[in-house]
């Protein structure tokens, strides 16, 4: 975004607020991102396959979603959290480490709803704030 397209934004919107917003869903994408790798590599017995299968896609969407959001935290003239040991905080939706259990699939696909729900939540209450800007 060049510099006429951050002033008008800025003429409609509390930029810092977007970057903050913006920053916590980065720093969520970036937890489930390293969650859902970690699980996939972790799980074993029956239907670990499938499961780490799954949880490899759904990771590379997060890291994906991570970049886009990154991008435009950037674009916006942010700076995107650089330090990974504050990700989990500065998010909303934190960290969950994969169960002991290696056979433990339903613990995994509990967290992982878990995380996909907070994070739609958090979408849910950006989009609510800044519904009447939708330049951003």
């Amino acid at each position: 975004m060049g510099k006429k397209g951050i002033e008008i934004v800025q003429a409609k919107i509390d930029v810092n607020e977007v970057i903050s917003d913006l920053n916590k869903a980065y720093a969520d994408e970036w937890c489930a991102h390293f969650q859902y790798w970690l699980a996939a590599h972790w799980v074993s017995g029956i239907n670990a396959d499938a499961v780490s299968s799954r949880l490899t896609t759904q990771s590379a969407d997060e890291l994906m979603h991570a970049e886009r959001f990154a991008n435009r935290i950037i674009e916006l003239g942010g700076t995107p959290e650089m330090d990974f040991s504050k990700l989990a905080t500065i998010g909303g939706c934190g960290y969950k480490a994969p169960p002991r259990d290696q056979g433990n699939l339903k613990q995994v696909i509990l967290d992982v709803i878990d995380a996909e729900r907070c994070a739609i939540d958090f979408y849910n209450k950006m989009v609510k704030k800044k519904k009447d800007d939708y330049d951003v």
